[in-house]
């Protein structure tokens, strides 16, 4: 399907293929998110576009696609799902599942820290998302509040695996070593000296989020 003409700044009100782009809903250093409307399936998706300026950039091509296969192999309850990922008029993009809510940092921005129930359950939640990851061989890199999503209903998925990497797998590792990547408020110590992480290392960083909490 073709789609038409974009702004290199704003997708909102553009079609890009079978999806009709609603409004930007995110920004983040390589892509923004866009709450899109799926139309052969009349579902509403959230839509990540790798930035212009970074889709002439091979690497960053590559390391948008890796994010896809790390998180396409994750199928579980509490992972964000991917839907489809694609390339239109140059345009590289992954449709993913949309989680009507909040994330965990805008919850304890308005609240603070949560009771304690609520807090046990977003953490067996979540934690049973960093198990099925580290039983694939796949460690995030950037657990932190913003990527623990809460649904309405209250189901939590962890989301965007932009940084994550599968233990073992040559040429997938797109970072470099040395390289500090994530956030440093919640990184493990491997990760702040630009060692190789592993799945301990998301552990540490959920520790901290749990802390936070």
């Amino acid at each position: 399907l073709a789609s038409t003409a974009p702004s290199r700044d704003d997708f909102s009100g553009r079609t890009l293929g079978d999806y009709r782009i609603l409004r930007r809903i995110g920004r983040g250093a390589m892509a923004e998110v866009y709450l899109a409307e799926q139309l052969s399936l009349a579902r509403q998706v959230a839509l990540k576009v790798l930035k212009q300026e970074l889709a002439e950039d091979a690497t960053y091509v590559k390391r948008f696609q890796n994010e896809a296969r790390a998180a396409a192999a994750l199928v579980h309850a509490n992972i964000v799902q991917i839907h489809e990922v694609g390339c239109i008029d140059d345009v590289h993009f992954i449709a993913l599942e949309y989680v009507r809510g909040q994330n965990l940092r805008q919850l304890l921005d308005r609240h603070g820290p949560l009771e304690t129930r609520l807090a046990v359950t977003i953490m067996r939640q979540a934690a049973a998302a960093l198990h099925r990851a580290a039983r694939a061989g796949v460690v995030h890199r950037d657990i932190k509040p913003e990527n623990i999503m809460l649904s309405a209903a209250g189901e939590v998925k962890v989301a965007d695996f932009g940084l994550s990497r599968i233990a073992g797998a040559e040429g997938v590792d797109l970072t470099q070593v040395g390289v500090t990547m994530g956030t440093p408020l919640y990184m493990s110590p491997e990760q702040a000296e630009g060692k190789k992480p592993d799945p301990r290392s998301d552990l540490y960083s959920f520790g901290v989020t749990c802390y936070h909490m």
